[in-house]
C-alpha cells in the first residue's frame, strides 16, 4: 500500500501530546520548509521539505520540537514501508531524527544505502491516581532526598518565603509573565550556558503559536524570598502533561529549586486528573529519579540522488572524525 500526500489539516490526533494537530500546525508555522504530510490507511507521516545549498531534504515535521517525530499510527499498528516513489522526485536526502527504533526498518527498506544510528532518549511515565501513590512509586532514596530538601528550604526561607505561581499564556498577564521569565533567564544556569528556552525568541514564537492553536501552555514560577529560583514551561492536553523546559537560578542550586518545582508540577497534574507525564528528550539524572521510562530514538539517513550520497558521506565522515577525537581524548 503506497503513501499519498494529504493536507496537514486532515491529520488525526495521535496518542502523544506532541502528535496533536495543534502541535503539528505550530511546527509548520514556525519552521523553515514546506510541510509534506503522507497518509497510508489510518497512518500519517508528517514531514517537512527544506532546500538549502541546492539540496532538498525530507525531515520529520517539527522534529526539533516534538518529543517523538515518527509516524502517527493507530495503537500497536506497524508502519507501512516508505518507498522512494512515495516522495516527491526532487528529494535528495531523507534525514529523520527522533524516530522510533521500531519503525526504522520501514524507512526506504529497498535503498542500497541507509544509515541508522541512535539519536537521543525520550522519557515519560504514567501518573498515579493520588499524590501518595506517586510518592510511593519513587525510590526510597528519592523520597528521602525530596523530604530533606523540602525541609531545608522551609527552614531557610520560612513558609512565607516560598511562593509558586502558574500563568497560562492565554491570560491577560502573559506579557508580564514572559518579561519576568526572560529576566530570570539571565541568572539561570541554562541562560549562562546559552541554552535557555526562556530567552530564545524562536521558542517563544513557537509557544505562542501553540497557545493560539488551543494548546494549554503554562509558565510556572518558584520563588525563594524575593527572587525567582526556578521556572518551567508545560503543556497540557487530553490527560497528558509535557514538561517542555525547566531552568533554575545558578545561585540557588544547592536548594534544588528545579527539582522541587518539577515535583509540585507533577503533584498538581495528578490533582487535576492528568494521567501521563512526557518529560521530553535528553538524558539527565533527575528523569531517572522520577522513575521515567526511557525510549531510544534513532536518526535515519537515506540518499535518493547523487547529491544525497555526497551529503550522507559528509555526515558519516563527521561522525567518524568526532568518534576518533573522542577516543583520543579518553585514551
Amino acid at each position: 500500500m503506497a503513501w499519498s500526500t494529504v493536507p496537514l489539516e486532515t491529520v488525526r490526533a495521535g496518542t502523544a501530546l506532541t502528535d496533536r494537530p495543534a502541535w503539528l500546525k505550530a511546527c509548520a508555522d514556525v519552521e523553515y520548509g514546506t510541510p509534506l504530510v503522507l497518509c497510508c490507511g489510518e497512518g500519517f507521516l508528517p514531514l517537512s521539505l527544506t532546500r538549502r545549498q541546492g539540496l532538498t531534504v525530507a525531515r520529520g515535521l517539527g522534529q526539533a520540537h516534538r518529543s517523538v517525530a515518527g509516524p502517527i499510527l493507530e495503537g500497536g499498528a506497524a508502519m507501512p514501508a516508505l518507498e522512494p516513489g512515495d516522495l516527491p522526485g526532487e528529494v535528495d536526502l531523507v534525514d529523520l531524527r527522533r524516530f522510533p527504533r521500531a519503525f526504522v526498518e520501514a524507512v526506504l527498506p529497498s535503498s542500497p544505502a541507509r544509515l541508522a544510528r541512535p539519536d537521543i532518549l525520550h522519557f515519560d511515565r504514567p501518573l498515579e491516581a493520588s499524590g501518595e501513590a506517586f510518592l510511593a512509586s519513587l525510590s526510597k532514596g528519592t523520597q528521602k532526598d525530596l523530604r530533606y530538601v523540602l525541609r531545608r528550604v522551609e527552614k531557610t526561607f520560612g513558609k512565607e518565603g516560598i511562593t509558586r505561581q502558574t500563568v497560562r499564556l492565554d491570560g491577560d498577564n502573559r506579557d508580564a509573565a514572559w518579561a519576568r521569565a526572560e529576566a530570570f533567564a539571565r541568572n539561570s544556569w541554562q541562560g549562562q550556558a546559552g541554552v535557555s528556552v526562556l530567552a530564545n525568541p524562536e521558542k517563544r514564537r513557537f509557544l505562542s503559536r501553540l497557545q493560539r492553536n488551543g494548546m494549554a501552555v503554562k509558565l510556572h514560577f518558584y520563588a525563594l524570598g524575593e527572587e525567582v529560583a526556578a521556572v518551567a514551561v508545560t503543556m497540557e492536553d487530553h490527560g497528558h502533561i509535557l514538561i517542555y523546559a525547566h531552568e533554575y537560578h545558578a545561585g540557588y542550586a544547592k536548594y534544588q529549586p528545579g527539582h522541587i518545582l518539577n515535583y509540585h508540577i507533577m503533584a498538581g497534574a495528578i490533582d487535576e486528573g492528568l494521567t501521563t507525564l512526557d518529560f521530553g528528550v535528553g538524558e539527565t539524572p533527575h528523569k531517572y529519579a522520577w522513575q521515567c521510562r526511557s525510549h531510544p530514538l534513532w536518526r535515519v539517513m537515506v540518499p535518493l540522488t547523487w547529491k544525497g550520497w555526497l551529503a550522507l558521506g559528509y555526515q558519516k565522515t563527521r561522525w567518524q572524525v568526532a568518534a576518533l577525537c573522542k577516543g583520543g581524548a579518553t585514551a
